[in-house]
């Protein structure tokens, strides 16, 4: 079970990462593909109404998790993205986590990853 304490850190790294060139949305998503902490940048249009997301996010924890089947093999996934038409959707795994980022489809998604890896690796590692 997540802590309130938890939840503060994660939404902070949230907001920092918002801040980040070009991201439009990011997320923080548990094992079961339900949010837990995350928002939206104030201003942008967006494309998926409440329950669209939802299906994303798990969407988005069955594909790791069918991925993370060839860890053994392949080693484990360090990030995944997939560039769309309106948009760049990156996931980056974390050990208790899988933050979730939407960002325009010119953003520098190498950027957007590192900055995710270095915000939430930290919180993970506590």
């Amino acid at each position: 079970m997540i802590t309130a304490e938890e939840v503060k850190e994660l939404e902070t790294a949230c907001e920092k990462l918002l801040k980040t060139d070009k991201v439009r949305h990011v997320a923080v998503i548990n094992k079961l593909g339900k949010m837990v902490a995350g928002r939206f940048n104030p201003g942008i249009d967006r494309y998926l109404d409440e329950e669209k997301v939802r299906m994303v996010y798990m969407q988005l924890m069955l594909d790791l998790r069918m991925r993370q089947e060839l860890d053994d093999i392949l080693g484990p996934v360090d990030y995944i993205t997939a560039r769309r038409k309106k948009i760049s959707i990156i996931c980056v795994p974390t050990e208790n986590y899988l933050i979730v980022i939407s960002a325009e489809r010119d953003a520098n998604s190498q950027k957007i990853i590192e900055a995710a890896e270095k915000l939430f690796d930290i919180i993970d590692l506590k």
